[in-house]
């Protein structure tokens, strides 16, 4: 029993606690760095400064709608927002929008919406690492140096990793600029995607316990080790994109102070 309970609490960590948290502090996070420029410099410079990063928010809903095969009704991957909506029922403050259906009755369906409304805090980290990857390929290097092993963290590879592959200036400079606009405009999950997040999170939860308990009762066990090692990895990684986002907090907060 002890086990079943034991097994069952670690895997709902790293499957649902673990992303969860790290989704939630870069929400507030990144609310707080677009909360800056507004308060600023008007609701629109959240759009010129975070371009990249809605276009890649809503992309990443879009594709996860697809791989759960949901009905796609209207995509708009970058609109600029209106503090006067032309009607009621326009939700004009928004800054991109994927509409979906599902099936009510497919429980694929339904679980696929917990994974919808987190996919933009993973796609973007996705494309800041692909970005570290083309621009700056030492600090790609360090960073999965750390990952590879979470058990036992490479510190000292990791930073001779990031110290002896040389970077020109201008690879440097682009991705500060590209990392701000995704930072910037990506990882803020708005109330309708958490509403979204939380239709299929109970089924997901459900789901999780019944093959764990199974699964420990017939003695396979060998696969939660994997999953933890797996989880410390994408906590590094997501580790990272928390870091990233709240430099970019801090310069935006330095900018519009002395504005």
């Amino acid at each position: 029993m002890d086990n079943l309970i034991k097994n069952n609490g670690i895997v709902l960590l790293v499957i649902i606690v673990l992303p969860g948290l790290f989704a939630w502090l870069l929400t507030i996070i990144n609310r707080q760095t677009k909360a800056n420029l507004v308060n600023h410099y008007g609701i629109n410079s959240q759009v010129y400064c975070g371009f990249l990063g809605i276009i890649i928010h809503e992309l990443s809903h879009l594709i996860l709608a697809l791989i759960f095969r949901h009905g796609i009704q209207s995509v708009r991957l970058l609109k600029r927002p209106h503090l006067h909506p032309e009607d009621e029922s326009a939700d004009d403050l928004a800054l991109g929008y994927v509409n979906h259906t599902w099936n009510r009755h497919s429980r694929y369906q339904v679980i696929g919406n917990l994974f919808i409304g987190v996919a933009p805090i993973f796609g973007c980290t996705a494309a800041l690492l692909g970005l570290d990857w083309l621009l700056a390929p030492g600090l790609f290097q360090a960073i999965f140096k750390l990952a590879d092993t979470p058990e036992q963290p490479q510190w000292a590879a990791s930073f001779h990793a990031l110290t002896s592959t040389p970077t020109s200036w201008w690879q440097l400079l682009m991705l500060l600029f590209l990392t701000l606009v995704i930072v910037i405009g990506g990882f803020d999950l708005s109330p309708a995607d958490y509403q979204n997040s939380a239709i299929g999170l109970y089924s997901t939860i459900v789901i999780i316990i019944v093959l764990t308990t199974l699964l420990t009762f017939i003695g396979i066990t060998g696969w939660i080790h994997t999953l933890v090692t797996w989880g410390l990895m994408v906590a590094i990684i997501l580790g990272y994109s928390l870091l990233v986002s709240l430099l970019v907090m801090l310069v935006t907060h330095l900018l519009t102070n002395r504005a």
